[in-house]
């Protein structure tokens, strides 16, 4: 089986992306997958975490890319570095914060991008402008684009019913991971530990969070053994035409038929790209025969499942380009 590489960027710091990455290349390696974590960054601090952290067996390497040198130099060096790592690991991680001086292309090596962002609004309407300079990558017909996971980094327990979603429309498809809760024990973990041994809210969020990366790399890889039939000739394509979006509050019984009806006839899909969909479709295919005393519809499937408001909504609607 191919090493599975994980890129986690964003181009704002303060959202987790270092903690992302040190402790999601933790939660791999304790699932008995072998990994590297490659840091990018110029401070290096995912890297350090893991390196001042108790071992666990993650290979750690830091390189600085020379962006100052502009031009291909940047997407040649971190190309090496990365073929190099996935030449002796089943899991490859790199931490990095994108900057216009890097080409657009170099997403294309990778099989699952991370962009973690907090949820509020300029944080929110940043990640969507980063995610619109790059559609074209992950809507390619050319290439085989990235799938695309948003993070809900440092959520706050009260911001778990925000509808904050509903007020930013994102240009591409994507999964939506489950949050991972801010807590002062996982500022206190800092090269002490990892978060997925925390056993408050905020551990269990992160090892939710691991557990929907794993779903992400077995959808990509039985998409990929799928495609593998296809005649040469044909376009591959493994992210969805479908929009994560919000249909909010105000949508009328006639639009939600019309959500239920659109995922009905696209449940190839939205099952194969999104862990909430997973569950979703269960309970609105028609083909579907469900023993139940009552009806039983979507959105109350998730709200059983626990799923909270502002991803329940995000979950639930598309939107067009």
């Amino acid at each position: 089986m191919s090493t599975f590489k994980i890129l986690v960027t964003s181009q704002k710091g303060g959202v987790g992306k270092s903690t992302v990455s040190a402790n999601l290349a933790a939660y791999m390696r304790s699932q008995g997958q072998t990994v590297t974590l490659i840091d990018f960054d110029t401070h290096g601090s995912s890297s350090t975490w893991l390196r001042r952290a108790p071992q666990i067996g993650v290979a750690i390497q830091h390189h600085i890319l020379p962006l100052d040198q502009g031009g291909n130099r940047p997407i040649l060096d971190a190309r090496l570095h990365l073929r190099r790592a996935a030449s002796s690991s089943e899991v490859v991680i790199c931490d990095l914060t994108w900057t216009d001086s890097i080409a657009g292309e170099l997403m294309f090596e990778y099989d699952l991008v991370i962009v973690p962002t907090s949820v509020s609004e300029m944080e929110l309407a940043a990640t969507a402008g980063f995610l619109s300079r790059h559609r074209w990558v992950f809507d390619s017909a050319i290439h085989t684009p990235p799938t695309l996971l948003v993070c809900p980094t440092r959520v706050q327990p009260e911001q778990l019913r925000s509808d904050v979603f509903s007020k930013q429309r994102f240009p591409v498809s994507f999964m939506l991971a489950p949050p991972i809760l801010e807590a002062q024990t996982a500022r206190e973990m800092f090269e002490r530990g990892y978060l997925m041994d925390l056993p408050d809210a905020c551990g269990s969020s992160f090892v939710e969070f691991g557990k929907a990366v794993a779903a992400a790399r077995d959808m990509r890889q039985t998409v990929h053994a799928q495609n593998g039939m296809r005649p040469a000739n044909s376009p591959v394509r493994t992210s969805p035409p479908l929009r994560s979006g919000v249909l909010g509050a105000h949508a009328t019984a006639n639009a939600t038929g019309g959500r239920h009806n659109l995922l009905a006839t696209s449940s190839t899909l939205a099952h194969q790209y999104s862990v909430l969909g997973r569950h979703r479709l269960q309970k609105v295919r028609p083909d579907d025969t469900i023993p139940s005393a009552k009806p039983t519809t979507a959105a109350g499937h998730m709200a059983a499942m626990g799923i909270p408001q502002f991803l329940k909504r995000i979950s639930m609607g598309v939107i067009s380009k």
